[in-house]
C-alpha cells in the first residue's frame, strides 16, 4: 500500500511538474551509451525551453514506466536544433522524449 501511494504521488509530481508548459516531442536516440533527445525548432518564434522530458521503461519489474526529467533553461530559437542527453542508462527501452517550453 505504501509503495503504492509513493507511485502515484511521482505521478502527480511530474504532471504538475510540467504544468503551463508547451510539449514539443524530439527524436529519441542513444548516445555513448544515455539516451539523447534532438529538437529542430520549426514553430517559427523561439523556444523557451526549461527542461526535457524522457519516457522510458523498464525490462523487468513490477513497475516498469521510468520518467526522466532534465532541467535545460535554454532558448532554441528558429530553425536550430538543440539535443540535450539524459543520465539514464541505455538498458532502459526509450518510449519518447519531449521538450517542455513556456
Amino acid at each position: 500500500m505504501k509503495s503504492l501511494l509513493t507511485v502515484a504521488l511521482l505521478a502527480l509530481s511530474t504532471q504538475s511538474f510540467a504544468f503551463g508548459l508547451e510539449s514539443h516531442y524530439g527524436k529519441l536516440s542513444v548516445v555513448n551509451g544515455k539516451h539523447a533527445c534532438t529538437l529542430t525548432n520549426k514553430t517559427g518564434s523561439d523556444l523557451d525551453i526549461k527542461r526535457v522530458q524522457f519516457d522510458l521503461e523498464r525490462r523487468v519489474g513490477k513497475y516498469r514506466e521510468v520518467v526522466v526529467t532534465k532541467s535545460v533553461h535554454s532558448v532554441i530559437y528558429s530553425g536550430e536544433t538543440m539535443t540535450v542527453v539524459s543520465d539514464a542508462h541505455q538498458t532502459l527501452i526509450g518510449r519518447a522524449c519531449k521538450f517542455l517550453a513556456r
